[in-house]
């Protein structure tokens, strides 16, 4: 049983071989499938999973594993979470157009701390998609945001963002908008997810 806040990861099904422990808040790219093929997680912790080679969504698992089955051989990255009362937020986007342009012609993108860029096609997914994370005891989280038009291949926004947590609250909450882009507009749904939407593809 691995401790608390921690997943222990090994080199072998069903947790044999070599054993290598991660605690919350650590980072590692492209070791799921290839250098770790099992792992138990201890109270307290979870994982963000995600691919950088494969056609997979970000997703969180909260359960140890003995082997990776189906889809799970896909995922190759992750962060350890903190799921007890001191939580580590996963920022979710929702990416909304009201141009009325055909849906999917506009690509977000969305390049946060750990995951990288993010793609998100325009009034195709209707749930949050994670792009980021977000400590209990972390600093202010700096997000850049860029909309593509996939049938010309321009740019119609880019900007950042600035999210921080609020402990009172627990939730998290945009500190600075200062380089927002005036084409697009936020709202916030629950305690950390956020539709995006382009309102306009005016400079």
């Amino acid at each position: 049983m691995a401790s608390a806040e921690t997943v222990d990861f090994y080199s072998e099904e069903n947790y044999k071989g070599t054993k290598t422990s991660c605690t919350v808040g650590q980072v590692q790219h492209l070791v799921l499938n290839t250098q770790y093929h099992s792992f138990q997680m201890g109270i307290g912790g979870g994982l963000l999973v995600w691919a950088e080679n494969n056609p997979v969504p970000t997703v969180q698992w909260h359960s140890s594993k003995s082997s990776f089955l189906g889809e799970e051989k896909k995922y190759e990255c992750f962060e350890v979470l903190a799921t007890g009362e001191k939580p580590t937020f996963v920022i979710g986007v929702k990416f909304k157009d009201a141009t009325k342009a055909p849906d999917g012609q506009y690509q977000l993108l969305v390049k946060c701390a750990n995951l990288g860029e993010v793609k998100l096609l325009s009034n195709k997914l209707d749930k949050f998609t994670p792009v980021g994370t977000m400590p209990w005891e972390g600093s202010t989280v700096t997000t850049a945001v860029y909309v593509r038009n996939l049938k010309t291949g321009a740019y119609v926004a880019t900007g950042s963002i600035y999210f921080a947590l609020d402990p009172q609250e627990q939730k998290v909450v945009i500190k600075s908008e200062d380089n927002w882009p005036k084409q697009l507009e936020h709202s916030q749904s629950g305690a950390s997810d956020f539709i995006i939407t382009l309102k306009s593809t005016d400079k």
